[in-house]
């Protein structure tokens, strides 16, 4: 009986440590992880923007910069194994979209990744109504119908932040 107790007991004090040891890494690595997720964040906008992203940039209702003359738009879109997340520049009626993250099929969906593959940006500044007809690519009909969808969702969150903001009557 004593034996089991000082086997719970160093089990115990095992995964006490253990679970002390990761909540202090937790909050030791908490801001350099994100300051390096806000940096990369940084690059990805400056690149879809083609210069330096204001540093005051102000997100409501995943849209930024309404009434500018370009907008960012964030949001995620269903695919096969799960969300697709994105960010996508709008400048009038184009688009320049980035798959941020995902869990597709690797191999198979690899052309969803700006760093992997230049699908995503060949199709850079293409007009927002001619993403609703681009070809499937073999074997990923579910994550192209998911691109499909991120480009008609970055236009409807934009034309509704346009309207709750007032756009056309702080332009004049």
């Amino acid at each position: 009986m004593s034996n089991r107790f000082t086997s719970a007991a160093a089990l115990l004090v095992i995964g006490g440590l253990c679970g002390l040891a990761l909540t202090q890494t937790y909050d030791i690595t908490r801001a350099p992880v994100e300051e390096n997720r806000i940096r990369q964040a940084q690059a990805l906008l400056s690149e879809l923007l083609g210069s330096e992203v204001p540093t005051d940039l102000m997100w409501q209702n995943d849209i930024a910069n309404a009434c500018g003359e370009w907008q960012f738009a964030r949001g995620a879109s269903v695919g096969y194994a799960g969300p697709i997340e994105y960010l996508a520049l709008l400048r009038q009626d184009r688009i320049r979209l980035r798959v941020t993250r995902h869990q597709e099929t690797p191999g198979i969906a690899d052309f969803i990744d700006h760093r992997k593959d230049p699908y995503l940006p060949s199709l850079d500044d293409t007009l927002l109504s001619d993403w609703s007809q681009l070809d499937n690519i073999s074997g990923a009909t579910i994550t192209h119908k998911a691109l499909r969808e991120m480009a008609d969702q970055a236009r409807t969150k934009l034309t509704y932040q346009r309207e709750q903001t007032h756009c056309e009557a702080t332009r004049e």
